[in-house]
């Protein structure tokens, strides 16, 4: 049977754990679909974070650097997408694919036998919906909270910080991701846009 690895995250930034969540999907599957939110975060006492500052960071370094059997969808709600796919596959009738999902150990207990049901009884009744919790034991202990905590003080210590907790495939890119997301002063807004432009250009020419 065919394998496809459901992944929703808000990714608000997308650090080490998450990549290490869709690389250890991408591993156990035959195809990933990742389910990213590009919606604005913004809490009281936290560093917001915008949709379409992540839209840049996901289009120049996060999606080259994963792996190929991962594909990305930029979505409004990633949670009701997995749902949504699953309720396809289950009017399809004859599907064999077996479906995974994953998120971290608290999030997956939301996925109930009762509400996976409701959405692809045929699939549940034979075993093609599997959740896999992943604890971050698995990946790296870091939680987008911390990382928006770090984003916010402007310590260089901290920023180092965040930069040591970015994927592995993308840190060395990591002080426009950090100018692009903390955004400390309007010079180094318009710097990234420029490369940002610049970027999908040499894009264009070379497609």
């Amino acid at each position: 049977m065919r394998t496809i690895g459901l992944v929703p995250m808000a990714a608000k930034p997308y650090h080490a754990g998450h990549d290490g969540l869709v690389r250890i999907a991408a591993a156990e599957n035959d195809e990933v679909h990742l389910f990213v939110s590009l919606a604005d975060r913004t809490r009281k006492g936290e560093v917001p974070i915008y949709g379409s500052d992540m839209k840049i960071i996901w289009d120049k370094f996060i999606e080259p650097s994963l792996p190929g059997n991962v594909d990305v969808y930029y979505v409004n709600v990633p949670v009701q997408e997995v749902y949504a796919e699953l309720e396809t596959a289950e009017a399809e009738k004859d599907s064999t694919t077996v479906f995974k999902i994953y998120s971290d150990v608290e999030d997956i207990l939301k996925y109930t036998k009762t509400s996976l049901g409701r959405s692809a009884p045929s699939l549940l009744a034979n075993d093609q919906i599997v959740t896999r919790g992943v604890d971050r034991n698995e990946t790296v202990n870091v939680s987008g909270t911390a990382m928006r905590a770090l984003l916010s003080t402007g310590k260089q210590k901290d920023k180092k910080t965040f930069i040591s907790l970015l994927p592995s495939a993308v840190r060395s890119n990591g002080e426009e991701i950090y100018a692009i997301l903390s955004k400390k002063t309007k010079t180094a807004t318009e710097s990234v846009l420029r490369s940002y432009v610049k970027y999908i250009l040499e894009r264009i020419t070379l497609d």
